[in-house]
């Protein structure tokens, strides 16, 4: 049998990935309980932020890439979000894209 200190490293390294990088999340319908409020746009000219919508909760590691929550019971830990209708109350706007590699934070293009 092999000690469980070999283990641990690896164990470690899982926790922190899920904890700090999983993008699992769930939209709520109480805007008051919500860790951020998302207006999903058509435009990606206007999107802070490109969601990639993973089929597995394990691809959901890192910026855009999300797994939207159908059960909430079975991930109570998921981000809450609260979709709004109007841009300007949004803390996040959101496109959604069919390439995983466009996922991620946008920068708004500066007028010069």
């Amino acid at each position: 049998m092999l000690p469980i200190k070999q283990f641990l490293p690896f164990l470690l390294f899982t926790v922190m990935i899920f904890d700090v990088n999983a993008q699992i999340v769930k939209f709520i319908k109480n805007p008051l309980t919500a860790k951020y409020r998302v207006f999903i746009t058509q435009q990606p000219s206007e999107a802070t932020l490109f969601v990639y919508k993973t089929k597995k909760y394990e691809e959901a590691i890192g910026a855009g890439l999300w797994y939207i929550v159908d059960n909430t019971i079975l991930f109570k830990n998921a981000m809450t979000l609260y979709e709004v209708k109007r841009k300007g109350e949004a803390d996040l706007i959101v496109f959604y894209t069919y390439k995983k590699s466009e996922a991620g934070y946008k920068t708004p293009i500066k007028n010069e």
